[in-house]
């Protein structure tokens, strides 16, 4: 299985790129997310993620949608000075995105159609976000899509997008992200 991040989602145009993370990037279960010792800027982003059923390659746009089943919520970690010194060296910057245990994933998954005109209500610490997912300028089959141009996908992969701009999370903080006001992830940050 393998995660793959398509960044810069809430842009319009075609001014997108990926990252690919493993299967031990996953969060599970609703598990505490520990701060890495590597990074002293953590950020994080909410967005939502789609579950490959079949096999895809070059997949049509207008096909996709009979490559996944159901969507989840998820919050992606990202080591924003590792980003920040690698991009100023030259350097690829997949260490900062791809480590383990950097993207928690709902465990339950729900009906595609819920995404479509969504609010994700983002409780961190004190602070409550809202993010309404019509802002998303690429649809969950376009993605799809965008993603079968540069990877073959296969049955069990994650392609997930962002729907929020990042924030920095703090140890201590309680993460509590919901869907049209059904919580779908609630973890800790240590």
């Amino acid at each position: 299985m393998k995660i793959v991040s398509i960044h810069n989602a809430l842009a319009s145009g075609e001014d997108l790129w990926l990252t690919v993370r493993s299967d031990s990037s996953v969060l599970r279960n609703n598990d505490d997310f520990y701060m890495p010792s590597f990074s002293q800027d953590m950020r994080c982003t909410v967005g939502y993620y789609l579950r490959v059923t079949r096999l895809a390659k070059c997949l049509n746009e207008k096909f996709a949608s009979r490559c996944y089943d159901a969507v989840g919520v998820a919050v992606a970690f990202t080591a924003q000075d590792i980003v920040e010194r690698n991009c100023a060296l030259g350097r690829p910057c997949d260490e900062a995105y791809c480590f383990d245990k950097s993207i928690a994933l709902s465990p339950e998954a729900i009906a595609p159609d819920a995404v479509a005109n969504g609010v994700l209500d983002i409780k961190v610490g004190n602070s409550v976000l809202n993010s309404d997912l019509s802002a998303v300028k690429l649809s969950l089959d376009k993605a799809l899509a965008k993603a079968s141009e540069l990877l073959t996908l296969k049955t069990g992969d994650i392609v997930y997008l962002a729907a929020t701009e990042p924030f920095a999370p703090h140890i201590g903080e309680r993460v509590e992200v919901a869907l049209n006001g059904t919580t779908l992830l609630d973890f800790e940050v240590k």
